[in-house]
């Protein structure tokens, strides 16, 4: 699953190094196998491949204020995965802008607020998800 996860989400040789650091942090447990079955699975219920790339993009740059890589939860993945998708008010350019805007912040608090956003995304509304990519990152959501 390694090897596919690599050849449906790099769009060049310079994203692989990225993607299996960020397998590695994500494999951690149960390994980067399971994750990359895990995430292609969500990805493909939402059938966009290009939402998918964002995601792993985004993911693989999300660093705190250490340079280490930070681990989300599944749900904040699968969060962000609905966001790019289906968040269909606002054009999928600014869906991935407003996405990597969320993950370029890296103090504590940011990221626990950019955790909850992509959490909250999971189970909110389709018609809710353009305010949820909309929101400051400098409040409480």
């Amino acid at each position: 699953m390694r090897t596919a996860f690599l050849r449906r989400y790099a769009t060049s040789p310079i994203h692989v190094p990225r993607l299996e650091r960020l397998l590695a942090v994500y494999g951690a447990v149960g390994g980067d196998d399971e994750f990359a079955a895990r995430f292609i699975s969500w990805e493909r219920v939402c059938s966009d491949v290009e939402a998918g790339r964002v995601v792993t993009e985004v993911l693989s740059s999300f660093h705190d204020d250490t340079g280490a890589l930070v681990r989300v939860s599944d749900v904040a993945v699968q969060g962000a995965l609905r966001l790019m998708v289906d968040a269909g008010a606002i054009p999928t350019p600014a869906r991935a802008r407003a996405l990597r805007g969320m993950f370029a912040e890296n103090d504590k608090r940011a990221i626990d607020r950019t955790v909850a956003r992509l959490e909250r995304a999971v189970t909110v509304p389709a018609a809710d998800l353009a305010q949820i990519l909309s929101e400051r990152g400098d409040h409480t959501p």
